[in-house]
């Protein structure tokens, strides 16, 4: 089971260990502990070859608070034959009711919610075949360590975030948050660059410059290598995705990929009025 997740792991994702594979099949992650939690009834089913072999695996669970159905994850080598045979004993299970697919991160990432895109292109193919359609999409995005040549900022706040383990970097004026950023603690010389928030009426170099600080705050913990997960749908109308990609472009970062979450709708005998 480890060699079929290790076949379809990201760069800049750890090499899942025993561990992390047991965390997963009891519905644990240090991710979002609170939305594991809220999970019921977690299914795992595991299609194997004639020689006993496995050729995929795909988890699920209830959530009461809406009575809907998550696919929590689903690794196949990107077997289009192996993906709708897993994803159809998943819808088998979950009834008639709302189906989410890829929306927590799991034990098996590093905070990693979503469906590579491009590396599990048969798998999305297989979901949009029995009516799923994307619900979120969220850039991929890695860089080495260090990268030579970015600005820095003056008189940047560096403080210890109650979670996850961690910096937060702050920029101020006159009691006012110019730009912050979050970086998680590296893990296997993987850091993390949780977030970068700039307030919208700053100038251009400020959200370069503090992502150079926060770069080199993740060196001095320790990290080889960074990754970022850049949401292209956020919540904050001021956010500018494509800003902020021209950004992490310009700093030697690569898109790794993108990750996509899915919705399918309750059939006709499950809507309740």
């Amino acid at each position: 089971m480890l060699e079929l997740l290790a076949a379809d792991r990201l760069p800049g994702q750890p090499i899942c260990t025993a561990l992390m594979l047991a965390d997963a099949l009891a519905g644990r992650s240090v991710a979002d502990p609170a939305a594991w939690a809220a999970l019921d009834g977690l299914v795992t089913t595991v299609l194997c070859t004639p020689d006993g072999g496995i050729d995929g695996i795909v988890c699920c669970a209830g959530r009461p608070c809406d009575d809907a159905s998550l696919i929590l994850w689903l690794h196949c080598r990107d077997s289009f034959e192996t993906a709708a045979t897993l994803i159809a004993r998943a819808l088998e299970w979950s009834g008639a009711r709302l189906v989410y697919a890829f929306p927590l991160a799991s034990s098996l990432t590093r905070g990693l919610i979503g469906l590579p895109e491009r590396r599990s292109r048969a798998t999305h193919e297989a979901l949009l075949a029995v009516g799923f359609t994307g619900l979120g999409r969220c850039r991929y995005l890695r860089a080495e360590l260090p990268v030579a040549g970015l600005p820095h900022l003056g008189h940047v706040e560096l403080k210890d975030p109650v979670s996850p383990p961690g910096k937060r970097l702050e920029v101020r004026r006159d009691g006012r948050v110019l730009a912050q950023a979050i970086v998680e603690r590296p893990v296997g010389g993987v850091g993390v660059i949780r977030s970068l928030t700039v307030a919208p009426d700053t100038c251009l170099d400020l959200p370069l410059g503090l992502l150079g600080n926060a770069m080199d705050v993740l060196l001095g913990l320790g990290a080889r290598e960074t990754i970022v997960y850049l949401d292209e749908s956020p919540d904050d109308p001021e956010w500018d995705p494509a800003a902020a990609l021209r950004t992490y472009l310009f700093a030697d970062f690569i898109e790794v990929d993108r990750l996509l979450t899915f919705t399918r709708p309750p059939t006709p005998s499950g809507m309740r009025g």
